[in-house]
C-alpha cells in the first residue's frame, strides 16, 4: 500500500487535482486538501531519495536554488522593518511559504513523460471547463459573474495568459506533447478559439497585449530553433502567427473603444483615455514612496502601502502599485527587485539552455517556459497578479517545466546539463 510507486502516483494525482482547482475560488476545501497531500508526499519523495529509500529527485541547479532562496530570504527579512508586521507575516506565509510548497510539489510531480502529459492535459482540460462555464453564464439573462467560479476578472484574465503557452504542447512531439495528429490540430484550434472568446468576456485590454507577447515570443524562438523547417515552408510557419496577431490587434482596439465608452464621457478619444488612465497618478505617487525607502522597501505584501495610496489618490481601487516590478520595489526595495530579477534571469537562462539543446522535446519546454515568463511579465506591467492563485499557478507551472526538463536533460544523449552551475548529477 505504501510502496514507492503508489506514493509517486498519489503525489502526481494530488498535484493534478490541485492544478485543476487552483484557478477557481470554488471547492476551496478540495483544493486545500489536494495541495496539502501533494506537498506532503513531495517532501516524502525527496527525503526518501536523500536517505536512499527511493529514486533521488534530480537537482534543479545552483543558479535557480540560490536566487530563489535569496529572494525568499530577503522578502521574509523585510518583516523586520515592515510598516505592518502582522500583515507582512500573513502575506509571507501565503505568498512565500505556500508558493515554495507549490514549487516543490510540481517540481517532483513530472517524474515521467506520462506524468508530464497528465499534468499538462489536466491544466488544459480544466481551462476548457472554466472557459465553457464563463461562456455559458454569459449567454444567460443574469450574465457572467466572474467572482462565482473564476476568482474575479483580473485573476481569470491572468489565468488565460498562463494557460496560453501550454497550447503549444498540443502539437509537440509525443515525449513532451500530444503529437501533430489531425485531431490534435482541430482540438488546438478549438482551444485557441475558446481562449480568445473567454478572454474577450473579461473586457481587459492588457490581456491581448500579453497574448500577443506569448505567441510572438513562441514563434520567434521556434523559428530560430528550427531554422531549416522555417526555410522550407516559411508561409506555413508565419501565416498562422500573422493571422493571430491581426485578430489580437483588432480585439484589443475593440476592447479599448468599449472601455472608453463605458469609463469616460462621450466623444472622448482612445488616446485621451490612455493619457488619463488613473494608473499614471498612481505611479507618480509610488515613485514618491520609493524615494522614501529606495533600498529596503516598506515590507512584504502587495498592499503594504495601501492606506498611503488610497488616502492620497482618493480612489479605493488604487491600493497597490499595479505593476509587478514597481510592487517589488515598494515591498522589498531595489535589493528585492534585483533578487527577483535574478530569479527570473536564472529561469530564463535554464529555458534558453533547453532551447539550444539537441533534443526537440527539451527545446519545446524552453519555448513554453520563455513564453510563459514573457506573457506573465507583459500582463503585469499594468497590474500585479503575483498574488494568491495566479502566483501559485505561475510558480507551479515554472516548477513543472524545470522539473520535467531536468529529467529529460539527464536522459538525453549528449546532454549539456552538466554545466558548472548545476552541481552533481542525480538520478531521477
Amino acid at each position: 500500500m505504501f510502496s514507492e510507486k503508489n506514493i509517486v502516483n498519489w503525489q502526481l494525482w494530488a498535484a493534478a487535482v490541485y492544478l485543476a482547482l487552483l484557478p477557481s475560488n470554488a471547492w476551496t476545501f478540495g483544493r486545500s486538501l489536494a495541495f496539502g497531500i501533494a506537498a506532503a508526499l513531495a517532501t516524502v519523495i525527496v527525503v526518501a531519495g536523500w536517505v536512499g529509500r527511493g529514486a533521488r529527485v534530480p537537482y534543479p541547479g545552483h543558479a535557480i536554488v540560490a536566487t530563489l532562496g535569496l529572494w525568499c530570504a530577503w522578502s521574509v527579512a523585510s518583516l523586520l522593518w515592515s510598516l505592518d508586521r502582522d500583515y507582512s507575516t500573513t502575506q509571507a506565509k501565503r505568498e512565500i511559504g505556500e508558493s515554495l510548497l507549490a514549487m516543490l510539489a510540481f517540481y517532483v510531480a513530472p517524474h515521467s513523460p506520462a506524468a508530464w502529459r497528465t499534468l499538462v492535459g489536466v491544466a488544459l482540460a480544466a481551462f476548457a471547463i472554466y472557459a465553457s462555464l464563463a461562456l455559458g453564464a454569459a449567454v444567460t439573462p443574469s450574465g457572467w459573474d466572474p467572482s462565482r467560479w473564476h476568482s474575479g476578472v483580473g485573476p481569470y484574465a491572468t489565468h488565460v495568459v498562463l494557460v496560453a503557452p501550454l497550447l503549444l504542447t498540443l502539437l509537440a512531439p509525443p515525449q513532451v506533447g500530444f503529437g501533430s495528429h489531425a485531431r490534435n490540430i482541430l482540438f488546438g484550434v478549438a482551444m485557441l478559439a475558446l481562449l480568445l472568446v473567454s478572454a474577450r468576456l473579461t473586457g481587459n485590454r492588457v490581456v491581448w497585449i500579453a497574448l500577443a507577447v506569448v505567441y510572438a515570443t513562441a514563434s520567434t524562438l521556434a523559428a530560430w530553433r528550427w531554422q531549416a523547417s522555417l526555410a522550407r515552408a516559411p508561409l506555413r510557419w508565419m501565416s498562422p502567427l500573422f493571422a493571430l496577431l491581426i485578430v489580437l490587434g483588432v480585439v484589443f482596439a475593440d476592447v479599448t473603444r468599449e472601455r472608453a465608452q463605458l469609463d469616460f464621457p462621450p466623444q472622448t478619444s482612445v488616446a485621451q483615455t490612455l493619457s488619463e488612465d488613473p494608473r499614471i497618478p498612481l505611479w507618480d505617487r509610488t515613485a514618491q514612496l520609493i524615494r522614501e525607502r529606495p533600498w529596503t522597501g516598506f515590507g512584504f505584501g502587495r498592499g503594504i502601502v495601501a492606506e498611503q495610496l488610497k488616502g492620497t489618490l482618493g480612489n479605493p481601487m488604487l491600493w497597490h502599485a499595479h505593476n509587478l516590478f514597481v510592487g517589488q520595489v515598494l515591498q522589498t526595495g531595489t535589493i528585492g527587485l534585483l533578487l527577483f530579477g535574478a530569479l527570473l534571469a536564472a529561469l530564463c537562462a535554464r529555458f534558453v539552455r533547453y532551447l539550444r539543446n539537441g533534443d526537440d522535446a527539451l527545446a519545446v519546454i524552453g519555448v513554453v517556459g520563455l513564453s510563459l515568463i514573457a506573457g506573465f511579465a507583459a500582463k503585469n506591467l499594468t497590474d500585479d497578479f503575483l498574488f494568491r492563485s495566479n502566483a501559485k499557478e505561475f510558480w507551479a507551472l515554472l516548477a513543472l517545466l524545470v522539473g520535467f526538463g531536468t529529467r529529460l536533460e539527464q536522459r538525453a544523449p549528449g546532454s549539456i546539463s552538466a554545466s558548472a552551475d548545476d552541481g552533481p548529477r542525480r538520478d531521477s
